[in-house]
């Protein structure tokens, strides 16, 4: 079996593996400031939203509080010209419910305006989060962008090499060779050099070497699972013959 196009097919693999590290973390890096930065915008709104509910709530406790004073008063005046027992018994009832009111509306404003204290120093806190985040994002974003510019001819050339070759291969073939390959970090070939497989290090047969010359068929490592090839095959091998 004719292995030179897996062979030219590694060697391209391998190129596009070192493009990649030549990006460092910086994908993984921009892709969790994104997922921050959205989580963080989205708790900013939340609690912007709960502020202002917080002070609607206490602007209605306060009118309750003013119409409660406002009703006292009158109930108050009213008691001084009551004629009757019974209606001055009445209007004490009803100052009396009005004074607990205002006093539970009074507890009530104490909380909301603790409570808007609160959502204000939440609020600041977030909204300096998100402006450290988004400049954070946005430098990293250019970062990227740069060692993007710098490797993506070079990518799409290899990304075009790669499916030429790609068409020459049996799809079985192939097939194995992206299985392994997902398996073993992008590497699914191996030379064998002096009996030893250079990927895992694991002891190669004789008998097995001398077949792995030949390349006459599909041999694996037992120890990593990758396909064995030649010594010096994977560099000699040009990308397309």
């Amino acid at each position: 079996m004719d292995l030179s196009k897996l062979i030219s097919l590694q060697r391209i693999d391998k190129q596009l593996i070192a493009l990649e590290i030549t990006k460092g973390d910086l994908p993984e890096i921009v892709q969790q400031l994104e997922g921050r930065l959205v989580s963080c915008t989205n708790r900013l709104s939340n609690s912007k939203s709960e502020l202002e509910e917080a002070k609607k709530t206490g602007r209605a406790n306060e009118n309750e509080i003013d119409e409660l004073y406002e009703k006292l008063m009158k109930y108050q005046e009213q008691s001084y010209s009551v004629k009757t027992n019974k209606e001055y018994d009445a209007i004490t009832i009803e100052i009396e419910t009005i004074e607990n009111r205002i006093e539970e509306n009074e507890k009530k404003k104490a909380d909301l305006i603790h409570l808007v204290k609160e959502n204000r120093e939440t609020v600041g806190e977030l909204e300096k989060q998100v402006t450290e985040l988004e400049e954070e994002f946005s430098q990293k974003q250019l970062e990227l962008k740069e060692k993007l510019s710098q490797t993506e001819s070079e990518e799409l050339r290899l990304t075009k090499e790669r499916e030429l070759v790609t068409e020459q291969i049996e799809k079985r073939l192939l097939n194995n060779y992206n299985r392994i390959r997902n398996g073993t970090n992008g590497i699914a070939l191996s030379e064998v050099t002096n009996y030893t497989c250079d990927e895992c290090f694991a002891t190669i047969p004789a008998q097995t070497a001398v077949e792995v010359r030949m390349k006459n068929r599909i041999i694996l490592c037992e120890a990593c699972g990758r396909i064995l090839v030649p010594r010096e095959t994977l560099e000699a091998q040009p990308a397309l013959t």
